[in-house]
């Protein structure tokens, strides 16, 4: 922003087709020859799949395909990390086995003529589960040190940073306190629920997706189909909020792909309300897998100088109870700084 611009009311460039309505969104685009989709979502946090019968989900009406991990393409998911990915741990394989690390985890795919009836034949897959305890409890797991690793921009994330003599303040300090605070878990609620259109032509893809990274989606679909990331198009002109949550490319993006390559026409998904607190980001509660900070600040008199040392604590487990992939990172990283407060 210019010095011209300081002090003054400005409107969004995308504010007035906003407020009457004429943006179009991801979902409301028309592409012709359109089949629509639905997702089978686990009912158990942590097990395996020990059998699942789509039989009468493929007779009912309208039905195109339905996709689970027996039938579904094997995909290439080549490694990827964009800026927003977390430096341990590895995205979701949607429909590529039988184990199931979440609840809600997408576990079949329902492709037909109308979104009624990919809705309703979805809720014609039978399944059963060899279920498992799942760790609910960020206290029960034990927190991962973070090796260096280059993100797809070639930048370093260093494990531990360190400034001053912290250790040292704190023997000699006359005041301590050392507590640990747990942050509530918050869910992205924007206005403009997630959706993807994805249209393959040969081995190049389209996606019309609600997204705040474009280049990010297009790179990290390249990499789950094996594809070259000039390969696939995505078209954002507009997202109705996302608080974050848009930064990533989650498993329905991949889904919508999937599904369109199968039925060979174009595919939409779109999640519902209920479909996001399973889906998309978050930000984590301790019950499941949250920032869990200890606080330290110690005090010298009279000089008034204060060390400070906050340790972040993450702990996560591969079997968690209504946590989505991604969503968190099994990593302990440490902050400790020196400043003089007088």
């Amino acid at each position: 922003m210019t010095a011209a611009l300081i002090g003054k009311s400005v409107s969004r460039v995308d504010g007035r087709l906003k407020v009457t309505g004429t943006a179009t969104y991801a979902a409301e685009f028309e592409v012709p020859n359109l089949a629509y989709a639905a997702v089978v979502r686990s009912t158990i946090a942590n097990g395996r799949m020990t059998s699942i019968d789509a039989s009468e989900a493929e007779r009912s009406s309208g039905v195109l395909a339905v996709l689970t991990h027996r039938n579904a393409p094997r995909l290439a998911y080549r490694p990827h990390k964009g800026l927003p990915d977390p430096v341990v741990g590895e995205r979701l394989h949607v429909l590529q086995d039988d184990q199931v690390s979440h609840q809600g985890q997408p576990i079949a795919l329902v492709l037909a003529e109308t979104l009624e009836q990919a809705t309703h034949a979805a809720s014609l897959v039978r399944v059963t589960y060899a279920p498992v305890p799942a760790t609910t409890d960020i206290t029960l797991v034990a927190p991962v040190d973070p090796a260096q690793e280059k993100t797809d921009q070639g930048e370093v994330k260093p494990d531990e940073q360190r400034r001053g003599d912290p250790d040292g303040a704190f023997a000699a300090a006359a005041v301590k306190v050392d507590q640990t605070y747990v942050i509530p878990r918050e869910n992205h609620n924007p206005i403009e629920m997630y959706a993807t259109i994805a249209d393959w032509d040969g081995d190049s893809l389209t996606l019309w997706d609600k997204t705040q990274w474009v280049h990010n989606v297009a790179e990290e679909i390249a990499s789950v189909f094996g594809l070259p990331a000039e390969n696939v198009r995505v078209i954002s002109p507009f997202v109705g909020g996302a608080f974050g949550s848009g930064l990533r490319t989650w498993p329905h993006v991949t889904l919508a792909a999937l599904g369109a390559r199968v039925v060979g026409r174009p595919v939409k998904l779109m999640l519902t309300r209920r479909d996001m607190y399973y889906s998309v980001g978050f930000r984590p509660t301790r019950c499941s897998v949250s920032p869990l900070v200890r606080l330290v600040t110690a005090v010298s008199r009279p000089l008034g100088t204060r060390a400070t040392r906050r340790r972040r604590l993450t702990r996560n487990s591969r079997r968690r109870s209504s946590a989505r992939p991604g969503s968190c990172t099994p990593v302990r990283t440490s902050t400790r700084a020196i400043a003089s407060s007088r």
